[in-house]
């Protein structure tokens, strides 16, 4: 690694600490170590991806938290690696990679230099645009939550603001039945998780077979949003234990997820951001992200 070109594209005001000097002290962490580093701070959403796209094949940290490393996934360069700064309220895709959720500690990770191909899942609107994901895709009832869940709320709540969200939602959100389709297979339920690995929201752990290397998308299907606010349930979710494996899912490979609400006006997150609304469809790509853990 030493005098590797690298890049931190971060959000200023990610973490505890707000401004770019925060993004700086990292970068100093990894000159100490021997790369050759930039900042780039991020200015507005959807900026990550711009900057992912002119930083080549270079080393590109994403510094923040899920949705900006989404944001860089996006904009990244097939040959390019990525490393991750935890900066974020849940950073789902750092406990996927195992790393240290302490950002000084991770700039050390970061210098042992080990690299694994991971895979990435895709969604595709009705337009036919893309859009790549690290962790997850949540049809309907989450993506309504994280719409309710407002910067200010997440940095005083926390994760303690999504369970909050929820219940207000299931108050007064109309949530119709989704068709999932595999192949021939058809699946009607209320709100379904397409996951790339095993954890959501947190620690959670919502699809316990999906790891991010089997090149395969693992759909876990609710049939009963209202099971999951329950006082038992909602206790496990808060304890992040795993999700009650009598829930429907079933894995995918090489084919093609495709879901529809017919009728209805439904949302769908990507790796914790609102991206979209059904119809959409979602596939694998295995082993084309090279990432640091």
């Amino acid at each position: 690694m030493e005098g590797r070109e690298t890049v931190i594209i971060g959000n200023p005001n990610a973490g505890r600490h707000r401004g770019e000097d925060h993004l700086k002290s990292y970068a100093e962490i990894l000159r100490s170590g021997g790369l050759d580093v930039e900042v780039w701070p991020t200015e507005y959403p959807e900026h990550a991806t711009e900057l992912a796209t002119q930083a080549g094949t270079r080393l590109v940290v994403a510094a923040g938290g899920d949705g900006t490393v989404n944001e860089v996934v996006n904009g990244l360069e097939r040959d390019a690696t990525l490393a991750i700064l935890p900066l974020g309220t849940a950073n789902v895709m750092a406990r996927e990679l195992g790393l240290p959720l302490k950002p000084e500690v991770a700039c050390e990770r970061i210098l042992a230099g080990r690299e694994r191909r991971i895979d990435v899942g895709v969604a595709t609107d009705q337009q036919g645009t893309e859009r790549r994901f690290t962790c997850m895709a949540g049809i309907g009832f989450d993506a309504h939550v994280v719409n309710e869940v407002s910067p200010g709320l997440k940095k005083y709540l926390k994760v303690l603001a999504f369970p909050l969200a929820a219940l207000k939602v299931y108050a007064e959100e109309d949530l119709p039945p989704l068709h999932i389709f595999d192949g021939n297979r058809k699946y009607v339920t209320q709100f379904a998780i397409v996951a790339n690995g095993q954890y959501y929201g947190g620690d959670f752990q919502v699809a316990e077979d999906a790891t991010l290397t089997t090149g395969r998308l693992e759909v876990v299907l609710v049939d009963n949003v209202s099971r999951l606010l329950r006082a038992d349930i909602l206790t496990r979710i808060l304890a992040r234990k795993p999700l009650d494996r009598s829930m429907r899912s079933f894995a995918t490979g090489d084919g093609e997820i495709r879901a529809t609400s017919p009728g209805a006006e439904v949302p769908v997150q990507i790796d914790g951001e609102v991206w979209g609304w059904l119809p959409m469809s979602f596939h694998i790509e295995p082993g084309v992200l090279s990432v640091v853990r």
